[in-house]
C-alpha cells in the first residue's frame, strides 16, 4: 500500500462541488512517473490550493483508489471518498496552520506547492491521519514556541542525521589528541595539514590549498600560535581576536570559520559552531539575535553567540524533547540540529504564483549515461567534480573556475565546466524542466525539477551535487545536434525546447518559451503585493508611482545610486499591465550620441553605398502599440537625461503629453518619403530612469519637464521586505543589523553635505543585493562589497577627506 496527496485548483475546476455531489470520483494523474505506482486501496488525501483566495487551501477529503490507471484524454484514477470536509467549521486542515506545526510543516507539497500528485512516506501518512481524526490537536501545537516545535521536528524527520556522524566522531578524536600542549609543541608541518581533513571550512579545495598547501610561516609559530590559541593564558574571546589578528599569532588562511570550527571541536562540552549555518538557524530562523555590539571583534560576537545559546537554554531544551543519542559532547548535536534547520528553513517560504516560468535545461547523465539507471531510479539529475566539494562554499563562477585549476591540475581555464557548476547550484531552480541526453543524438528522459541543491557525500560515485526531479516521459527520442556540454540552459534555443517537446509528444501540457526565456502558460500575472516584495516599496509608494504611470503616461523614476531604478521600471510595467508580458517592454538606454534618427527616423547607409530611410526604435515600438490597442505597451529609457532630450525627440515633443496622445494629433516627421503622418498611442507608457548622482549631467530640458512625472525612490534600508530578502540570502540577522545601522548613517553623513553631495548621493540598497542564490561566507562578502564598491564610491564622493572615509567604513567592523 502507497499514500498519497493529490491537489486541486479551484480556479480550474469546482472541486467543493464535484466532492460534495459524488460519493466516487476520478482524479488526474500528471505526474507520469507514478502512474506505474499508483495501485488499489492506496490511501489518498485531497488537498485544495489557494487558488487565489488567500488561507482557503488545505486537506479537505480522505480518500481510497478503487481503480488503477487508466487513460482518457490523459491518465487518471478513480478514488471512493471516505470523508469531505470543506470549510475550518467541518474539520479541514488548513495549509497555513499544517506548515506550521512540527509533523507537516516539512511535507513536500508545502514546500513545492505546484504539482497534482505528491506520495507521502508512511510515517507522514500517519501523522496526518491523526491530525485529520483529532483536529484539535493543531491548535495545541500552534501554540508551541517556535524553539519546541524545530526540535519536535528534528526529532521526527532529522535525528536520522545523527547516525551518519563518522566524520564528526573522527574530527572529536582528533582535536581530543590536537588539544594536548606537548603534541602541540613538538608538531611538524604534515601535523599541521592533517588538520585539513577534520574542517568543514577547507573542504574547499581552494581554501585548504592556500592555508596547508605549503608552509606560510615557520613551524615554531604555527606551534606557538596553536598553543595561544588554546592554551594561552588571556580570555578566549582575547585569543580569538589575536590569532585572527595579531602578526604574532596570525596564520595565512586561518580566517575566522576555521578558527570557529576549531574552538568547536577543542572546547565541545562548552561551546558549539559559531559558522554561516548555526547564525543563520539561531538568528534567522530561531529569532534569537545575540547582543551584539558596534565594533565587536569576531571574539566578542564569538562568545555573544555562545550566551544567547546558553540563555535561551538550547541544550537543556534538547536533552528534553530529542533526548541525548550520541556518546559525543551535546553541542556536537545541537550543531546537527541547528545544519538541520538551515538545510530546511534558511528560506522563507513564499506563495507561489498560479503560474510559474520556468526554464529548460539539458543535461548528461555520464559518460555513456552511465548514470540514466542512478538518475531515474533515485528521481535525481547530478554533476561531477567531485574535488570542488559542496559548490554552496564558491560565491562565484570565477571561485569554481579557480578550484577546477588547482584541484584538476588544468592549465588552461574551464569556463564551461565552471558555468556548469554554477548553473547546476545557483540557477536551476525548482519548477524547471530538464531534458536528459545521449550522447549528441539521443534524448532519454523529460522531468521536472523539485529539489534545491543538495550535496551528498555518501553518494558511491562521483556525482554528489545533486537535485531532485519527477520524471514526466522517459524513452529513448532520435534528436541530432545536441550540445557537447555537460549542462545547457536550453531555453533561449525556443525552436529546439520546441521541436523535443513535440517529438516527445508533450506540446499541449508543457509550455514553450518565448525570445524573453519566459514561459507563458496562460497568464502570468503580477500583483501589487508581487511588486512591493520585489521592489521593497511601501505600498503607498508603489500605488503613488502606478497612479502617476496611469494619469500622466510618462514618469522618470530619479534616485541615487544602487536603488534599482531600472529593475523598479521594469517591475512598474508589469505592475500597470497586471501580468509578466516582456513582449510588451521595450528597454533601451540613452547617451551623449544618440540622435533623432536612432530613436525615431533617419537616413542609414545601406550595402549598396546609398541611404535608405530607416524607422527608429521608438517608431516600431509604437507602430506595435498601434497594431494591438487592446494591450498596454511600454518603453523604459534608461539614463534618459544623458541623452540631448529635445534634439532626440524633435518635432514630437508635443505627443508625449497624456492629452495629444492618439491619431487625431499626429503630425507629419522630419524624414518622409509622403505625406505620412505620425502618432503617439494612447496604449504606450515611457518610464525613465535618472540617476540624481551623475555630476556630469545638465538639467533636464523644462519643456520636456513638465511633460514628465519625476518619481523620487529612496534605498529600502528601512523596508522590512529588504531585510526578508536578506535572510533568504542566509545572511544572519547580526549581520543584517549591523549593514542597515552602518548605511543609514552614512547615508546621513551624505545628505548633511548640502555643499558637495546631498540625498541625491545616498548610498542605495542594490550594493548588498547578493546575485549568488545564498551567501555562504557572509563576512567575505560583506568585505568585498565594501573594498571593491563602497570604499571607492566613497573616496570620490570625499576625495580631499581620508580620515572622513576611514572613520565611515570602521562602521561596518
Amino acid at each position: 500500500m502507497k499514500y498519497w496527496i493529490f491537489q486541486g485548483n479551484p480556479k480550474q475546476f469546482n472541486i467543493d462541488e464535484y466532492i460534495l455531489n459524488n460519493e466516487n470520483i476520478t482524479w488526474s494523474v500528471r505526474q507520469k512517473q507514478f502512474v506505474n505506482e499508483i495501485n488499489l486501496a492506496d490511501k489518498v488525501f485531497l488537498w485544495r490550493s489557494d487558488g487565489g483566495k488567500k488561507h482557503s487551501g488545505g486537506i479537505i477529503a480522505h480518500a481510497e483508489v478503487i481503480s488503477n490507471v487508466f487513460e482518457e484524454d490523459e491518465y487518471r484514477v478513480e478514488l471512493k471518498l471516505k470523508e469531505p470536509r470543506l470549510t475550518k467549521k467541518e474539520g479541514m486542515l488548513l495549509r497555513h496552520q499544517l506548515k506550521e506545526i512540527p509533523e507537516t510543516m516539512n511535507l513536500q507539497i508545502i514546500k513545492i506547492a505546484t504539482g497534482t500528485n505528491f506520495p507521502l512516506t508512511e510515517d507522514e501518512y500517519q501523522r496526518i491521519l491523526k491530525l485529520w481524526n483529532n483536529p484539535e490537536i493543531i491548535k495545541e501545537k500552534l501554540e508551541l514556541p517556535t524553539l519546541d516545535k524545530y526540535m519536535y521536528l528534528f526529532n521526527i524527520e532529522g535525528i536520522e542525521m545523527l547516525n551518519h556522524d563518522d566524520y564528526i566522531r573522527d574530527s572529536y578524536d582528533f582535536f581530543r589528541h590536537f588539544n594536548n600542549r606537548s603534541y602541540l609543541a613538538e608538531m611538524e608541518w604534515e601535523d599541521v595539514q592533517s588538520i585539513g581533513d577534520h574542517i568543514n571550512a577547507f573542504r574547499m579545495p581552494l581554501a585548504r590549498k592556500r592555508a596547508l598547501g605549503e608552509m606560510n610561516a615557520s613551524i615554531d609559530k604555527y606551534r606557538n600560535s596553536f598553543i595561544y590559541l588554546v592554551h594561552g593564558e588571556d580570555p578566549l574571546k582575547e585569543r580569538i581576536h589575536r590569532f585572527l589578528t595579531d602578526d604574532k599569532y596570525k596564520l595565512f588562511g586561518f580566517g575566522q570559520s576555521v578558527v570557529s570550527e576549531m574552538i568547536g571541536n577543542i572546547f565541545p562540552e562548552k561551546y558549539c559552531f559559531f559558522n554561516q549555518r548555526d547564525k543563520v538557524a539561531v538568528e534567522n530562523i530561531l529569532g534569537i539575535v545575540p547582543k551584539y555590539s558596534r565594533g565587536d571583534t569576531y571574539g566578542d560576537r564569538f562568545i555573544k553567540f555562545q550566551e544567547a545559546i546558553k540563555h535561551e537554554g538550547i541544550a537543556e531544551k534538547y536533552k528534553d524533547i530529542v533526548g541525548k543519542r550520541t556518546d559525543l559532547p551535546i553541542y556536537f548535536e545541537v550543531d546537527q540540529f541547528f545544519s538541520f534547520l538551515y538545510e530546511n528553513f534558511s528560506k522563507v517560504e513564499e506563495e507561489l504564483p498560479e503560474a510559474a516560468e520556468p526554464n529548460y535545461w539539458m543535461i548528461a547523465a555520464g559518460e555513456s549515461s552511465m548514470l540514466w539507471n542512478d538518475f531515474y531510479t533515485n528521481s535525481q539529475i547530478a554533476i561531477g567534480w567531485s574535488k570542488l566539494g559542496d559548490l554552496r562554499n564558491y560565491n562565484s563562477k570565477v571561485d569554481i573556475m579557480q578550484a577546477l585549476i588547482d584541484v584538476y591540475e588544468l592549465e588552461n581555464k574551464p569556463h564551461n565546466d565552471a558555468h556548469a557548476n554554477y548553473q547546476f547550484c545557483y540557477e536551476m531552480q525548482i519548477g524547471d524542466y530538464v531534458f536528459v541526453k545521449r550522447g549528441n543524438s539521443q534524448v532519454i528522459g523529460f522531468g521536472h525539477i523539485t529539489g534545491e541543491y543538495k550535496y551528498d557525500e555518501t553518494v558511491q560515485s562521483d556525482y554528489h551535487s545533486i537535485r531532485k526531479v519527477e520524471w514526466i516521459k522517459v524513452g529513448e527520442w532520435y534528436s541530432p545536434g545536441l550540445p557537447t556540454k555537460t549542462l545547457t540552459e536550453w531555453t533561449r534555443y525556443e525552436d529546439a525546447v520546441q521541436k523535443l517537446l513535440d517529438l516527445l509528444d508533450e506540446k499541449t501540457e508543457y509550455p514553450t518559451p518565448n525570445s524573453d526565456q519566459i514561459i507563458v502558460r496562460e497568464k502570468l500575472t503580477y500583483e501589487s503585493d508581487q511588486f512591493l516584495n520585489e521592489v521593497f516599496m511601501t505600498e503607498e509608494k508603489g500605488e503613488d508611482i502606478k497612479e502617476a504611470l496611469e494619469y500622466k503616461k510618462n514618469i522618470i523614476l530619479q534616485g541615487p545610486p544602487g536603488v534599482g531604478k531600472t529593475f523598479v521600471a521594469k517591475r512598474l510595467a508589469y505592475l500597470h499591465m497586471r501580468e509578466i508580458d516582456p513582449e510588451k517592454v521595450e528597454m533601451i538606454q540613452f547617451h551623449q550620441s544618440y540622435t533623432y534618427e536612432d530613436f525615431i527616423r533617419g537616413y542609414k547607409p545601406n550595402k549598396e553605398g546609398s541611404f535608405t530611410l530607416k524607422n527608429g526604435i521608438f517608431y516600431k515600438f509604437c507602430q506595435k502599440a498601434i497594431n494591438d490597442p487592446e494591450n498596454n505597451y511600454y518603453m523604459i529609457i534608461d539614463e534618459i537625461n544623458r541623452g540631448n532630450l529635445s534634439k532626440i525627440f524633435g518635432e514630437l515633443m508635443m505627443l508625449l503629453e497624456s492629452d495629444k496622445r492618439g491619431k487625431e494629433f499626429a503630425v507629419k516627421l522630419a524624414y518622409s518619403d509622403d505625406n505620412e503622418a505620425f502618432f503617439i498611442p494612447k496604449n504606450l507608457y515611457l518610464i525613465g530612469t535618472m540617476n540624481t548622482a551623475d555630476r556630469s549631467l545638465a538639467l533636464v530640458d523644462y519643456a520636456l519637464r513638465r511633460r514628465f512625472s519625476f518619481i523620487y525612490v529612496e534605498p529600502a534600508f528601512d523596508n522590512d521586505k529588504f531585510e526578508e530578502f536578506l535572510r533568504n540570502k542566509n545572511i544572519s540577522q547580526g549581520l543584517i543589523n549591523k549593514i542597515l545601522t552602518s548605511v543609514k548613517e552614512i547615508n546621513n553623513e551624505i545628505t548633511k553635505d548640502v555643499i558637495n553631495l546631498g540625498k541625491g548621493y545616498e548610498i542605495g540598497h542594490s550594493y548588498f543585493c547578493p546575485t549568488a542564490e545564498t551567501i555562504q561566507d557572509e563576512q567575505n562578502w560583506l568585505e568585498r562589497v565594501i573594498r571593491l564598491e563602497l570604499e571607492p564610491l566613497l573616496r570620490e564622493y570625499w576625495f580631499d577627506q581620508e580620515e572622513k572615509v576611514d572613520e565611515l567604513l570602521e562602521k561596518f567592523n
